[in-house]
């Protein structure tokens, strides 16, 4: 009589629910700062265990390592800073430990989201690769191009930047 079938019931997708941490507020940071220097900056257990609001070790140091440090800059990236970026990166590639080594005042994380950035951003792209037409490219001869292009306008890397990567001591 009242059972409902499982043709009549309606589909429910699960909910995942995600909770974050609260966010860390200025008298959080002052006892976080004075713990870590009283406790050490190895010690993150011993600073947890004494932070009023219940935070983890691995909250206390990624909050004091990424933010709270005095040797993090927290000004945003020039020009300049992109391009020593992109060096970096040809270098030593993903190992973002290195590069941020390399760069005084900015952490792995730092660096690795703005290579992210950086990468997928149209003036990157635009600076490494430039559309050129399969008809620009002709030998000397004038006969056909060395290369074919399917589909569309070929991609070539520009001259400026390949001399830049000329340039670069591996």
């Amino acid at each position: 009589m009242g059972f409902a079938t499982a043709a009549s019931a309606p589909s429910a997708a699960p909910v995942l629910r995600i909770r974050l941490p609260p966010a860390w507020t200025p008298e959080e940071d002052a006892r976080l700062e004075r713990l870590a220097r009283e406790h050490g900056f190895r010690h993150w257990r011993r600073v947890a265990a004494r932070m009023a609001t219940g935070r983890s070790s691995s909250e206390c140091r990624g909050r004091w390592r990424h933010h709270l440090a005095r040797d993090v800059y927290h000004r945003p990236f020039t020009a300049r800073d992109d391009d020593d970026l992109v060096r970096l990166y040809v270098r030593h590639g993903g190992r973002w430990r290195d590069v941020s080594r390399a760069v005084h005042g900015r952490t792995s994380r730092v660096m690795r989201r703005r290579w992210r950035e950086v990468r997928d951003s149209d003036a990157f792209l635009s600076k490494l690769w430039k559309p050129v037409s399969a008809r620009a490219h002709h030998d000397a001869a004038g006969t056909e191009p060395s290369f074919t292009c399917e589909g569309g306008p070929c991609l070539l890397l520009t001259e400026p930047l390949v001399a830049s990567f000329r340039n670069l001591a591996f």
